[in-house]
């Protein structure tokens, strides 16, 4: 696994999608913002609610659910916003590239070991990276990389 080569703890940023935990490198979370209603654009990535202006930064924002098998993608609505009251927006940044994922709430910054990830070569999910054992927790890794590449082209500032 890519993110444990080399180190001996890591920091992880651990959230909720529906019943389930993942997490992502605590070096790749820019920053978690409320959800805010992304503007709609057309793509053919199903994943693709659309975007957000960042302070100046077109982002693009993704829904993960349906490609981990989570059924019905975001859960029905009941804030005033359309968002569910709890949903909050992970920003992903690698290198020059940036991108959004809609989760259910954060719940932690987490401290694990190497010997604590687990490859999931079987996954075939580009998006998952493997597996974290915390006690009797396993919690999801996400490839940070996989999440940023989804829309394809890298972010771009805000024309004037």
């Amino acid at each position: 696994m890519s993110s444990s080569e080399g180190t001996n703890a890591d920091q992880l940023v651990v959230f909720a999608l529906g019943s389930e935990e993942y997490a992502l490198p605590i070096r790749t979370v820019q920053e978690v913002i409320r959800f805010q209603e992304p503007r709609a654009v057309s793509s053919s990535d199903p994943s693709l609610l659309g975007v957000i202006n960042l302070r100046g930064r077109i982002v693009p924002v993704h829904d993960v659910r349906p490609q981990l098998g989570l059924a019905d993608g975001r859960a029905s609505t009941n804030g005033n916003d359309g968002s569910n009251e709890g949903e909050k927006i992970v920003l992903v940044h690698i290198e020059e590239k940036m991108a959004g994922v809609v989760v259910d709430d954060v719940s932690e910054v987490m401290n694990v070991d190497a010997q604590q990830y687990e490859d999931l070569p079987a996954s075939g999910n580009a998006v998952v990276d493997g597996v974290v054992k915390a006690g009797e927790r396993l919690i999801i890794m996400l490839d940070p990389q996989a999440l940023t590449s989804l829309s394809g082209d890298q972010t771009a500032p805000l024309a004037s």
